[in-house]
């Protein structure tokens, strides 16, 4: 089967290529790809610092690569030993950006879930992402009326942000640099806003505390952007024996006060990557699977809100300009979908 999907080649030159999918073997399902959503953070890392920021192995300069996780669609086909999945079965998985996947039910590490009836079906990509944001609240281990304050909002930094509501966190407190994103933040449960360009975030965080009658500084304070030299800022901004979740990816080293601060005010810091969580233990019952059927059912139901951070919706033929965009300025967009409709590529 001729299908389309996104190249990715150095110099960030994006081009829409036909490639041949396989038809489905015995354990595979074949997902007609209707939404994929741009993971910014780890996609513009491979944008600017080439696949090693991303995980995968270098090619020659002049190939390409596919890349992208989170893509939604319906089932195609199915494999001789498939059970219990339904042709025209809207589906979420982690596949690359192309029009089609070929998702292989014997994987462990394989995403493969059923998207609730009430679901938009773009929105249900960033489930994949929500994982990630869920299991970072989950080891903050949250109380209710728990001082949180989540710098960058970006899409992980706006999920935390839900996330810590729906947990019953207050205040919350978002941190950022551009108003857009502070203002989508206001409309979806923060408490406060911060624009750091303008104000010190870390005093304006203890003033925030202090005047709830609280102790000074966020008891939770999760770090979501890919900036690694904030550390010490978040480490003034916590309170004495609080908390930070590196919940985002920032690359390279950071600097901090280890005897004033670390050690002395007891703060941990707490790094999150989910290595081998595709299977529940007697320690650790939420499994990456478990996370991303909460956040569907949580979208499904709206007290998870997807749309209003959803910025972009675009066909995949745009994916030149929108990386362009996503280079050139963090301002401007946060969540971005490409719509995969057959009739754009005149192959039905």
């Amino acid at each position: 089967m001729l299908t389309q999907q996104l190249r990715f080649y150095p110099n960030r030159r994006i081009v829409t290529e036909p490639h041949d999918v396989p038809r489905p073997s015995a354990n595979q399902v074949l997902v007609e790809v209707t939404h994929t959503a741009v993971s910014a953070g780890s996609e513009m890392n491979f944008i600017r610092h080439g696949p090693q920021a991303y995980g995968i192995t270098p090619k020659p300069d002049d190939a390409g690569y596919n890349i992208g996780y989170m893509a939604a669609g319906r089932v195609a086909a199915l494999g001789e030993r498939v059970e219990g999945v339904a042709l025209g079965a809207r589906v979420l998985t982690g596949g690359t950006h192309a029009s089609h996947c070929l998702v292989d039910l014997d994987n462990p590490h394989t995403v493969f879930d059923s998207i609730p009836d009430a679901l938009d079906a773009g929105e249900a990509c960033f489930a994949i992402l929500g994982d990630v944001a869920l299991h970072g609240v989950r080891r903050a281990n949250l109380q209710i009326d728990q001082a949180v304050a989540v710098f960058g909002m970006g899409m992980v930094g706006q999920l935390t942000l839900q996330l810590a509501r729906l947990s019953g966190a207050y205040p919350l407190i978002a941190v950022d640099l551009d108003d857009e994103r502070l203002q989508v933040a206001a409309m979806t449960g923060a408490s406060h806003t911060i624009n750091a360009s303008r104000e010190d975030a870390t005093q304006r965080i203890r003033q925030i505390t202090t005047q709830l009658g609280r102790p000074a500084g966020a008891e939770v304070v999760f770090h979501c952007t890919q900036v690694p030299s904030i550390l010490q800022s978040l480490l003034e901004a916590c309170a004495n024996r609080g908390k930070i979740v590196l919940t985002g990816s920032p690359p390279g080293t950071a600097t901090i006060r280890l005897q004033e601060d670390l050690l002395r005010r007891e703060i941990t810091i707490t790094g999150i990557y989910e290595s081998g969580m595709n299977e529940a233990h007697p320690y650790w019952a939420f499994t990456r699977e478990r996370n991303r059927h909460a956040c569907l059912r949580m979208m499904a139901q709206e007290s998870l809100h997807i749309a209003p951070l959803i910025s972009h919706r675009v066909p995949f033929t745009r994916a030149q300009a929108i990386y362009d965009m996503l280079a050139s300025s963090p301002s401007g967009w946060l969540g971005v979908v490409f719509e995969w409709g057959m009739g754009e590529w005149g192959n039905e």
